[in-house]
């Protein structure tokens, strides 16, 4: 329930505060003073999107707070999201100009969705949007399922929907792939012979690469090797000889001047390591191949591996990847034909799942239908529509099958209306006038009275199209839709005003050379003498009417009983008297 409303620097409205209680309350006021502002702002408490251009003209930001008393469903709520809440619920929204907006509950930062989650069962809007809602056959169903108290059961549907639908693509990507499986198949042992009749190794591209450019440079290799031996070992005059020659000399001088010893082994020493890199230069040049096949064989080899790493690579180890690769998605197509089967199982039993629910969703509701229109005929009656007839038309196919269910079932649920004896019901949209659609829209609400989960309504000129006589028919049945929560009305009639518990004033002046909008309770006389300037005329004659509304002695009698109950009890939970 919504306890206080404060509003500062937003549009017209400088700083305004009310305070609210139980029953019905009513905003009144002249044509353009600003009663839709108290709407707005309530609506931006509630999640509505900001606009920079809804801060009051010099001024640097908007505020908009509001107070709600809540119950258990939304403190448990809160408590998921890590805030702290007893009874109160505070909610604070700053506009500022340029930069980004800030929302509070309860004083943590949330976000505009975290904030919509919150206030979704906190206040229900009922203006010009839910009038042209109603207009719209999809949202009659919504409406019937929420009166047959169905949310849980499509909510469970929509979830079995989806799975449904899900299984369904699945299974039609695999007749798909089955179609193409063939030809998948042949393409994948194509590219898997190809790699198989190469059969390359990891790092062997570059161990050809090296080998090829020795095969192709043998012929210089021969003759460098050969002459490098000649000169080291094998000709007259070869450093061995000449080495050999000065090792003797060297011994001989050795056996003059031990000293010499070292040099000598040191020598010897060379003379060894000569030897040897002279025999392997010789066994070099015998492995050096002659054969010119070879140089042909391996850039053959070299031809192959590069061409696999072009279509499958970049490198060795991703051909040999791939390879592996092939052989899970030829296991895959193997296992195609299992898995579709499984599949098709699989679909068939949450279809007949999916049928069956539908079937009981679709009879649920045609009980409910009966139900609900016989509630709606009973709520207009009063309503100055007393020869009006209402029906809620559930189709359904008559052989219903899977391809006929959508996301809420098979149902197609329309409202039909007939405002007049003799003429034949036709869909609400087609038919209804402004005034019998607000009062229609009213009629539903009394229907859900009690039962919706929302504990304030707001009406938005819900009297709109409407004469006098059912002003006062609409008056007293929200002043009866008030006993079952919080009912706040924007009106311009006297007759709904009078049935006020708490009436609200929206009145503009001009202050200093500026606009200000301002709202006030009224108490008292001044009560009636905003229903006398709401009935217009002669003040004298309008004043005395205004009593006799204020008074109730135009109510019945349940309903000056209600609105006295209501107003006791209030004062006793509040301290107030």
């Amino acid at each position: 329930m919504l306890l206080e409303l404060g509003i500062e620097n937003f549009v017209l409205v400088k700083k305004a505060f009310v305070t609210l209680a139980g029953g019905l309350t009513v905003l009144t006021g002249e044509t353009g003073a600003g009663k839709s502002l108290v709407v707005q702002a309530l609506k931006l408490v509630l999640g509505a999107r900001a606009d920079s251009r809804q801060i009051r003209s010099g001024e640097e930001q908007a505020t908009v707070q509001a107070v709600f008393a809540v119950g258990p469903d939304v403190r448990e709520r809160l408590d998921s999201m890590g805030i702290q809440c007893d009874d109160e619920l505070v909610i604070r929204r700053i506009i500022p100009v340029s930069a980004r907006g800030r929302i509070y509950v309860n004083g943590a930062i949330v976000t505009l969705q975290d904030l919509k989650q919150i206030t979704s069962r906190l206040v229900s809007m009922a203006g010009q949007h839910s009038y042209q809602e109603l207009l719209r056959q999809s949202s009659h169903r919504h409406w019937l399922d929420r009166y047959a108290g169905l949310e849980k059961e499509t909510a469970e549907f929509g979830s079995l929907f989806a799975r449904v639908r899900g299984l369904g693509a699945a299974l039609e990507d695999l007749i798909t792939r089955k179609q193409s499986a063939e030809e998948e198949r042949e393409r994948l042992e194509r590219e898997a012979s190809a790699i198989d009749s190469v059969a390359p190794e990891p790092g062997e591209d570059e161990r050809l690469g090296r080998e090829l450019k020795v095969l192709k440079a043998s012929e210089a290799l021969r003759e460098l090797g050969e002459a490098c031996y000649r000169r080291l070992y094998s000709k007259r005059g070869s450093v061995q000889e000449q080495l050999s020659e000065c090792r003797s000399e060297l011994e001989r001088m050795a056996d003059l001047d031990g000293d010499l010893g070292d040099i000598l082994r040191e020598l010897e020493s060379a003379a060894y390591q000569l030897e040897e890199s002279a025999f392997s230069i010789r066994d070099y040049l015998h492995r050096l191949p002659s054969d010119l096949s070879l140089l042909e064989k391996t850039e053959e080899r070299l031809f192959q591996i590069r061409s696999l790493k072009r279509r499958f690579g970049p490198g060795i180890r991703d051909v040999l990847a791939y390879r592996d690769e092939i052989e899970g998605k030829i296991a895959g197509l193997d296992n195609l034909t299992g898995r579709m089967g499984e599949l098709k199982r699989e679909l068939e039993e949450e279809e007949n799942l999916l049928l069956d629910l539908a079937g009981r969703l679709s009879e649920r509701r045609r009980r409910a239908a009966a139900e609900l229109a016989d509630a709606v005929k009973e709520q207009l009656a009063p309503l100055k529509l007393e020869k009006a007839d209402f029906a809620v038309e559930v189709e359904r196919p008559d052989n219903p099958e899977v391809s006929h269910i959508g996301e809420y079932g098979f149902d197609q649920v329309k409202f039909l209306f007939r405002p007049n004896v003799g003429e034949p019901l036709r869909p609400l949209a087609s038919i209804a006038s402004g005034g019998e659609l607000s009062r229609v829209m009213l009629a539903l609400r009394a229907c859900f009275a009690g039962r919706s989960g929302t504990e304030t309504i707001v009406f938005d000129e819900i009297d709109a199209g409407i004469g006098g006589e059912a002003a006062a028919m609409v008056g007293e049945k929200l002043g009866s839709l008030s006993s079952h929560g919080q009912v706040i009305a924007v009106t311009h009639f006297p007759q709904i005003a009078a049935r006020a518990d708490c009436h609200l004033l929206v009145r503009k002046k001009v202050r200093r050379g500026r606009t200000v909008t301002g709202i006030r309770q009224l108490e008292g006389t001044e009560k009636m003498e905003e229903l006398a300037r709401m009935l217009g005329g002669d003040r004298d004659a309008a004043m005395v009417y205004a009593r006799e509304l204020f008074s109730g002695r135009s109510l019945p009698k349940e309903i000056r009983r209600h609105k006295e109950t209501h107003a006791r009890g209030y004062r006793n939970k509040t301290g107030n008297h």
